[in-house]
């Protein structure tokens, strides 16, 4: 009989076992120790159980390294598709002919509808970019992200770039004036492709310091052989309590306010600030790596869910408020604005821009949650609909703003020409992918070779 000591307890049911046995005798888990992790940042071996590397301290990915995140796919595919709903909305929304060609007639249910939507939707998108770059990076290496993101996100710019160009200037003269003059101009540029731009801004950054901080990882490794692991210590400690309150907490009080500050200048509007879709990229890539935080979106995404509903609400309401409020301070029967009539009017935007970062972020953690939960299998229709959404996204301006300026004070209502815009724009994009870009080396660039609908490839 073999003494204590060489009897161990199995991980998975706790029982008993022989150091020299390879399986468990009750549940049959094996007993033989995991290979080591690499950790992607710093390329350190790790211990299999491990959550942290112990160079770097950066997050390990150790359970996810095959799984294919269907929900996720869709979701993405549905925040790009969207951008057709929200540029048929734009011709009926109060106010908008500062920069939009308008409809004589407005709709207030078409604006909600544009309110709620915008509030969510470039979030959640970043949010999954850098979800996915760390799941390249993960699997493969950041140099095959920087290729795979010049490949499709580099060319895609260089060739749209000059069709917007030659496109879009045109038709929105046509929408200003009722003229049809065809010509030239990057007047605009890059109109609705400037997400683009900001995840190559991305890629330069990551490649750019990339040497830094494997020189920076080199120099902790070196302070460490000579005994001075303090600063290697307090880095790491700081780091970890930074990503822990900022990144990885369910609940996002912290990720919330500083979406808030970083984003101020730009009003909530993500489109000229980079440092804000960097944030959400940050939190994305972060998601990745916090099988805990995902775990929990899926499974109580519901929460998240309510509350956004309950902000948004909020939101509606004091952006109704607010509008009324300025209407009679600034509206031709104003006689003297008082100064507590302007402090409300500035009190009251500043609690609808929390809202609509509240809104953002919450909405984002209840839609990945949600997407998870109830469309994590695969699914042969939503995959050609996320497969196709990258097409649709980028050739659908054109379309949606003819289809909008040339039914442009018609005497319908404005919620029918909006139906009519998105209806026609969804199937005209949705028939040029199937049939001509599917299967050519346009859908291969834009997406890697795809499968029939129903040829299951993952």
């Amino acid at each position: 009989m073999q003494s204590n000591s060489q009897q161990l307890h199995c991980a998975n049911c706790g029982t008993v076992r022989e150091k020299s046995n390879r399986f468990c005798v009750s549940c049959g888990t094996s007993t033989q120790s995991a290979p080591d992790i690499k950790c992607p940042a710093c390329g350190a071996d790790n211990s299999a159980d491990a959550q942290a590397c112990e160079r770097c301290g950066g997050a390990l990915q150790t359970t996810r390294a095959s799984t294919r995140y269907h929900g996720l796919d869709a979701l993405r595919g549905v925040a790009m598709l969207l951008g057709i709903v929200l540029h048929a909305a734009l011709p009926y929304i109060p106010g908008i002919e500062a920069f939009w060609p308008a409809d004589e007639s407005s709709s207030y249910l078409l604006t909600t509808i544009f309110q709620f939507i915008h509030m969510w939707r470039m979030p959640v998108f970043f949010i999954l970019a850098g979800f996915f770059a760390n799941l390249v990076i993960s699997r493969k290496s950041w140099s095959s992200w920087w290729g795979n993101r010049l490949l499709r996100i580099g060319l895609p710019i260089m060739v749209f770039f000059p069709l917007m160009g030659l496109t879009l200037p045109w038709i929105f003269k046509f929408g200003e004036t009722g003229e049809f003059t065809f010509f030239y101009s990057n007047v605009g540029q890059p109109f609705h492709l400037w997400f683009l731009w900001h995840l190559m801004i991305f890629v330069i950054i990551t490649a750019l310091f990339r040497l830094p901080y494997l020189l920076s990882v080199k120099v902790l490794d070196g302070l460490n052989k000579i005994g001075l692991d303090f600063a290697g210590k307090v880095f790491r400690a700081l780091g970890a309590f930074l990503s822990g309150i900022l990144l990885r907490s369910r609940f996002p009080v912290v990720l919330i306010v500083a979406c808030a500050v970083i984003n101020v200048h730009a009003g909530g509007e993500l489109i000229i600030n980079p440092f804000a879709t960097g944030l959400y990229f940050v939190v994305g890539y972060s998601l990745y790596s916090n099988s805990s935080l995902f775990t929990f979106l899926t499974a109580h995404w519901k929460y998240y869910l309510a509350a956004g509903i309950v902000v948004f609400a909020l939101h509606t309401i004091l952006t109704a408020v607010n509008a009324a409020v300025v209407t009679d301070i600034y509206g031709d029967n104003s006689t003297r604005v008082s100064e507590k009539e302007s402090d409300l009017s500035d009190l009251l935007g500043l609690f609808i821009y929390l809202t609509k970062i509240s809104g953002a972020v919450l909405f984002s953690y209840a839609f990945i949650g949600l997407s998870e939960n109830k469309f994590g299998a695969y699914n042969a229709k939503l995959r050609f609909i996320s497969d196709g959404a990258y097409w649709i996204y980028l050739i659908h301006l054109p379309i949606v703003t003819l289809i909008t300026f040339s039914m442009l004070n018609l005497p319908v209502f404005a919620e029918a020409k909006f139906l009519i815009a998105v209806i026609i724009t969804f199937i005209t994009s949705v028939v040029s992918y199937k049939y001509f870009v599917r299967h050519s080396f346009i859908g291969i660039l834009l997406n890697g070779r795809r499968y029939p609908m129903n040829e299951r490839t993952s």
